[in-house]
């Protein structure tokens, strides 16, 4: 999935999420790095993804910042490619939750991580350390 040289990072939930609340103690922090990897770095994220911030944003900004959330992703000029979950990834993403120790790895956690494996992918950009712990590469 590389183009051009550049790297190839997948989004998860937790960096959209504090990119769109001014007051996420991760905000400023998403914010620079996002900045700091703008023009070398392709961004991916998945529909799973895109699922659980819709439903967060909404329930904690309210349905319209969840539709402008909508509205900016899918938008044609949008920084970010979504990636879809087929057969393959759920499949290596079952395989994958079912080697996690900790109730807190999501589903959707491991259909990052399957993403990441499937594509080749450079890492992901995430503050959760679920993903350190599955020695995936984390942008900083």
């Amino acid at each position: 999935m590389k183009k051009n040289s550049k790297k190839v990072i997948f989004i998860d939930s937790d960096i959209f999420i504090a990119l769109a609340k001014n007051d996420d103690s991760n905000h400023n922090k998403a914010l620079a790095i996002l900045n700091k990897y703008f023009n070398e770095t392709i961004f991916t994220t998945s529909n799973y993804v895109i699922s659980e911030v819709i439903t967060v944003l909404s329930m904690q900004l309210g349905h319209n910042r969840a539709v402008d959330f909508i509205n900016t992703i899918k938008s044609s000029d949008s920084m970010f490619s979504i990636q879809w979950v087929d057969d393959k990834i759920e499949s290596l993403a079952i395989e994958i939750f079912k080697k996690q120790t900790s109730k807190n790895t999501s589903f959707t956690d491991c259909t990052n991580m399957a993403f990441i494996k499937m594509l080749g992918l450079d890492g992901i950009f995430s503050f959760d350390s679920v993903y350190r712990k599955n020695k995936c590469v984390i942008l900083k």
